[in-house]
């Protein structure tokens, strides 16, 4: 049937570009949303093909009373009528986006990748996978325009990430979700609060609902461009620029002239990284406007000092860059925690 092609076509484009290698242990994150309740069954489809062995991880929140232990529950029986494993993960996002001190949207979003990747740990699973889709992919890209964003955040989310999320169905649209659903007679979950309008992706969505399939055509061709050049910088990043950083005790350095030297969006994607073990959690290392001021005074070539957020602290000196945190104490933190990463990467 035409109509289940785009979903089991993603599935199997991912398995033969690497991107969910055959033989895979993939960790499934499942909401019960129409998306994710798609790459459920689209993944049970495809894994006699691949030899993907499947995993299926819910996080509840804890919000939204009774409507979250249901969809815990919605999520828990199809993995049970699957045969697959499941495993429920329980957060509280609401605490968390007071401690952390977050929006409760970006809250939820931080716990609920730290419970997927607990998960993975405990059941050795290789990947994880998350159901964006390419409106998703539209819908983070108008945010980003509106924000003034670099390309980072332009290209819309990665399809696969460092720690091994990946996205296989972000060129897959969600017309194509719910008519694959619909031609299976699967139900999906509904959250109420995806009506509300005060959200920004809420309002968003609603905008680009509005707009005709060639132009949110051409747009998803644009959104494919910034994808491929942030691709390619990202690859120059990881070849070029990260083998210069040194972790130090409570700092980290780099090659300054390097980063003098590179394109400005490369400039912006180094300083990102350069300043990541020093984030508060959910949090971006640097603000907008911190990171432009930083890739002014690089391309300036000249030593400089430069504090973002009253937190982490940027020193150029001759050729080094030197980053650490503003607090010698909680730099010391910093330095152990980016020592264990370095051991986890062995």
């Amino acid at each position: 049937m035409y109509e289940m092609e785009p979903i089991l076509a993603a599935f199997r484009r991912a398995a033969a570009s690497g991107l969910i290698p055959g033989g895979s242990r993939l960790l499934l994150g499942v909401s019960g949303g129409a998306d994710s309740t798609a790459l459920l069954f689209g993944a049970h489809e495809v894994a006699s093909e691949t030899g993907w062995q499947l995993l299926v991880a819910h996080v509840h929140h804890g919000w939204r009373g009774v409507d979250a232990d249901r969809d815990l529950a919605f999520v828990a029986d199809h993995a049970r009528r699957l045969g697959l494993p499941f495993v429920a993960k329980r957060r509280d996002a609401r605490g968390a986006a007071k401690r952390l001190r977050l929006s409760p949207e970006a809250a939820a979003r931080s716990v609920r990748y730290e419970a997927l990747l607990e998960a993975a740990r405990e059941q050795n699973a290789d990947r994880i996978a998350t159901a964006h889709q390419q409106d998703d992919a539209l819908e983070s890209h108008l945010i980003a325009r509106e924000r003034r964003g670099s390309l980072a955040s332009l290209a819309g989310p990665r399809e696969a990430r460092s720690d091994g999320v990946v996205r296989p169905l972000l060129r897959v649209w969600r017309s194509d979700i719910l008519r694959f659903l619909a031609a299976r007679g699967i139900g999906h979950r509904r959250d109420a609060t995806n009506g509300d309008l005060r959200l920004t992706r809420n309002r968003v969505r609603r905008d680009l609902s509005h707009w005709d399939a060639a132009w949110r055509e051409g747009l998803a061709a644009e959104v494919e461009q910034l994808r491929e050049l942030r691709r390619r910088f990202d690859e120059e990043l990881e070849t070029r620029i990260v083998p210069t950083f040194r972790d130090l005790p409570g700092e980290r350095t780099a090659d300054a002239a390097l980063l003098t030297a590179s394109h400005q969006e490369l400039r912006r994607t180094a300083l990102d990284r350069l300043a990541s073990p020093f984030a508060r959690p959910g949090r971006a290392p640097l603000t907008g406007p911190e990171r432009e001021q930083l890739v002014r005074l690089l391309a300036g070539g000249r030593d400089f000092h430069f504090e973002a957020g009253r937190r982490i602290r940027f020193e150029r000196r001759g050729e080094v860059l030197r980053v650490r945190l503003r607090k010698a104490q909680d730099a010391a933190q910093v330095y152990h925690f980016v020592q264990a990463m370095a051991q986890q990467a062995l």
